[in-house]
């Protein structure tokens, strides 16, 4: 996904919205192969971190309007057979829940940064 925002700029309008003091926070798994897409989503303030073997729902809640589809960050992952959601709602109950979900498990992933170097102290994974 942050390949994709990358590649279409939209790395560029999230920057943007850090520098006007809106706040960013992802959780993903950090693979080696996304090492460089993470480094430049941090480079720009967002805060991600590393929950092992997470391939959940990507969250995000603006407004109180939740978003939230299925994308995983490692691009091998992806197959037509998984599916790819939007959905977008306005009811704060389900925000208030879907906050609840993300916070927890927020609790239990490491930072990104923290992640990456340990990636780069053990090397590209051996195929």
């Amino acid at each position: 996904m942050i390949a994709i925002a990358s590649l279409f700029g939209i790395l560029d309008e999230v920057k943007k919205i850090i520098e006007r003091g809106a706040s960013f926070r992802m959780l993903t798994d950090v693979p080696y192969s996304g090492i460089d897409f993470i480094t430049e989503a941090l480079a720009i303030g967002e805060d991600i971190r590393h929950l092992e073997g997470y391939r959940g729902m990507y969250f995000a809640a603006l407004d109180r309007r939740v978003c939230l589809h299925g994308i995983n960050l490692d691009i091998k992952h992806l197959s037509l057979s998984q599916p790819i959601a939007m959905l977008y709602a306005e009811d704060p109950t389900y925000a208030e829940y879907l906050a609840a979900t993300f916070e927890m498990l927020w609790q239990q992933a490491v930072p990104a940064a923290q992640r990456i170097e340990e990636l780069q102290r053990r090397g590209p994974p051996r195929v």
